[in-house]
């Protein structure tokens, strides 16, 4: 699992190089950005497709500190087949 960080404000973490459903290819992230309004973290999964077409983002519930967001970071990167039903779920919605 890789950590980017854009600042403060901010925190990106790799949960997946390749993850393959349905016969395609993703990179998953997760991304926290702190925003107004919300206290602590907003979090969403984002599906980067390998070989192009849409991006596939879920929201997650909001996360209140950073070492909050490292938990559930280090939990779904582990947890190969919930990030597959995460991806699931955000194509349904």
């Amino acid at each position: 699992m890789g950590k980017m960080t854009r600042g403060t404000s901010w925190k990106e973490h790799r949960l997946a190089d390749r993850l393959d459903v349905d016969g395609a290819a993703y990179t998953v992230d997760l991304v926290a950005r702190r925003a107004t309004g919300v206290q602590g973290y907003r979090m969403t999964v984002v599906f980067l497709p390998h070989a192009g077409g849409e991006t596939v983002e879920l929201d997650l519930p909001n996360a209140a500190t950073t070492p909050d967001v490292n938990r559930v970071a280090e939990e779904l990167a582990a947890d190969p087949k919930r990030l597959e039903a995460l991806f699931r779920e955000a194509r349904a919605s």
